[in-house]
This record gives structure tokens, sequence and C-alpha cells, in this order.
């Protein structure tokens, strides 16, 4: 039985929210990091201290997850809840796979879960291979996706 349909115009929200979270925090995340790289005492104190390069591989990283996180968060605010019926950026389905029903919202970047209306919806990639494998499809078609434990099946119940 499907679960009762999700307001689009609701996740989006939810996401905008979390994504407003995710940057706060990964914004001061990426100052420490920075700040840490260019501090006095991260300087070495000999050939073998690393501290310095550690600290700036880490300011790096940080910086790299600020802009996947910014960038995100510029498609959300632009994106809208219009209906659509096929799977592409934007859309969410309900999806039956290997560990049943589930809620996704198709995104730039996956990874994320969100809590809307006591259901949890998983943002997936368009690039991924499971987002390829489903770009396109509508309401009652199924494809079979290559993964790390074998080929698996998916059928789309719902497109909005």
């Amino acid at each position: 039985m499907t679960p009762p349909r999700l307001q689009k115009d609701r996740v989006f929200e939810a996401l905008r929210a979390t994504l407003r979270d995710e940057l706060e925090a990964v914004g001061r995340g990426a100052a420490m990091a920075r700040d840490e790289a260019t501090s006095a005492e991260s300087r070495p104190e000999n050939q073998y201290d690393t501290r310095a390069l550690e600290a700036s591989y880490l300011a790096a990283g940080q910086g790299e997850r600020l802009a996947a996180a910014r960038a995100l968060s510029g498609w959300a605010e632009v994106a809208t809840a219009r209906p659509t019926s096929r799977i592409e950026a934007g859309a969410l389905a309900r999806l039956d796979g290997p560990a049943g029903g589930q809620w996704v919202l198709f995104a730039p970047r996956g990874g994320l879960e969100l809590a809307v209306d006591r259901e949890k919806v998983t943002l997936i990639s368009v690039s991924s291979p499971l987002g390829t494998a489903l770009a396109g499809l509508g309401a009652d078609d199924e494809v079979e996706v290559d993964s790390p434990t074998g080929v698996r099946r998916w059928s789309v119940d719902a497109v909005w």
C-alpha cells in the first residue's frame, strides 16, 4: 500500500530549511579550519611537523564542502514544486526497491535525508547510477540497476 501523497512544496520547504542549517554549520567549520591553517601555532617547528599541511588540507576540504552546499542551496531556492510526470531534477517520486517503498527527491546532489510529515525523503543525485537509470521514467516503469551488491530492481510507483 502506497502511503498518502506528500505535498511537494512541503518537501522543498524542508529541504531549504535543512540546507540553511547545513550552510551555517559548514560555514563555521570552514572558517575554523581556515583560521587553524593560517594560525601562527600551525607553523612547523621542524621539517617533520605536518600540522600546517594537515590544517590546509582540512581547510581545502571544508571549502569544497561549503561550495557544494551553496550550489545545492542555490538550486533549491530556484527549483519549483511544479508537477512532473517523469523523473528529472526536482521530481518527487515514490519508489519500490530492495528495501521496500521509499520517497525520493531527485536533485543535483544526493545524500541528504529529510523528515516531512513523518515520512523520510532521501535526496538522490540525478547523476548517480540510480538517478541516471531512473531518469525519464514515469509511474509504473521498472528498471534494473547494477550495484556493488548485485543487480537491484526498482519500480516507480508515482512521480510528482
